[in-house]
């Protein structure tokens, strides 16, 4: 069985109070993915190759969506265990509005949305 910290942030509708670990694959999964788009390569001290650095990324003018998904995957197939037992797909869309250029990237688990990220 995963026993897992909790590391919900009290912002997140699904949030629950008091609540100190957890022993569910798919809240491992969520929260390891949101940790590998936070992290810039090169920050983790352990592993120099961890993390997508995404906000550096989407406003990188050479990388298209299908080469930040396919990183994305990859990232995913190397660091998070439960992606063997789980179908992961990460969706990335760019956009524009009256506020500027943004990204938006759905993480999707067996075909369900579970994390959308927006960056500004």
């Amino acid at each position: 069985m995963i026993r897992d910290i909790y590391n919900r942030s009290p912002r997140d509708p699904k949030y629950k109070y008091g609540q100190l670990e957890h022993a569910d694959a798919i809240e491992s999964i969520i929260s390891k993915v949101k940790m590998i788009l936070s992290t810039t390569q090169g920050q983790c001290l352990g592993d120099l190759n961890f993390g997508i650095g995404v906000e550096d990324l989407i406003f990188e003018t050479r990388i298209n969506k299908m080469e930040l998904e396919e990183r994305i995957k990859s990232q995913i197939n190397q660091y998070v265990d439960e992606a063997k037992d789980y179908k992961i797909d990460p969706r990335v869309s760019f956009g524009r509005d009256n506020d500027g250029d943004f990204a938006v990237i759905d993480i999707f688990i067996n075909d369900q949305r579970m994390v959308g990220v927006l960056v500004v």
